[in-house]
């Protein structure tokens, strides 16, 4: 029997219902999301903000299908992630999501452009069709010289764009954005928010953004801080 992941046609891109994390630190279980409740529409930009160890990197993980979770209810792209399989969770992560990283996590052997092209070829797309996609949102991104640069080559300017395009060159749903400018000076910092700003406009998909940097977070629709485990919207 073929595994499918079950879609439950929901309005949101998310929706989160009184989640429940709880960590285990020597014999004391230490409950850092205490009924979190999140909602993401259609073309949405969302914001997740808050100091160090307070559960921002703990709710994407769980949105990414990459942590399990107490309780409580987590659905995206109308999909229930509490009743997955390891390998559905790993069909919806390529089929469903994408990551923006604060650390690019680019493969050192590959070129910018292969770097693009691996999650089109993962999901079945042919190498010249991927190759051709990959060209042209490294080009939208300011990289078409770029093409055949090793990440060694490339600066953090140019690595955090990369990985931007790695990330929406499948044209997913949703993109979870971990810290994406937590490596780069403020030039640069401001010059991937604007091209992030422009490329959610063009491409129409929903954003997270994990951020704990107040400009970046300013582009969100939404902002909200994670409070004593709870998602509290700025007033």
């Amino acid at each position: 029997m073929t595994e499918s992941i079950n879609n439950t046609n929901m309005k949101n891109i998310v929706n989160v219902r009184n989640l429940v994390k709880t960590y285990q630190v020597v014999d004391k279980n230490f409950e850092i999301l205490q009924g979190l409740n999140l909602t993401v529409g259609p073309k949405e930009i969302v914001s997740v903000e808050g100091a160090s160890g307070v559960g921002k990197s703990t709710l994407l993980n769980i949105l990414g299908a990459m942590d399990g979770f107490d309780s409580g209810l987590v659905e995206v792209c109308g999909i229930d992630l509490g009743k997955l399989t390891e390998r559905q969770k790993e069909m919806y992560r390529g089929e469903k999501i994408s990551i923006i990283f604060q650390q690019h996590m680019l493969l050192p052997d590959f070129t910018a452009i292969e770097n693009v092209m691996i999650p089109l070829m993962i999901s079945g797309v042919s190498k010249m069709q991927s190759r051709e996609k990959a060209k042209s949102i490294l080009d939208r991104v300011g990289l078409g010289e770029r093409l055949d640069s090793f990440p060694s080559q490339l600066s953090g300017g140019e690595s955090a764009r990369t990985g931007v395009a790695r990330a929406l060159v499948a044209g997913k749903e949703l993109v979870l954005a971990d810290e994406p400018t937590g490596n780069l000076d403020r030039e640069n910092s401001r010059m991937l928010m604007d091209l992030i700003r422009e490329l959610q406009e063009e491409l129409s998909f929903s954003l997270i953004l994990v951020t704990h940097d107040m400009e970046l977070a300013s582009m969100a629709h939404k902002r909200n801080k994670i409070l004593s485990g709870v998602l509290q919207p700025f007033e």
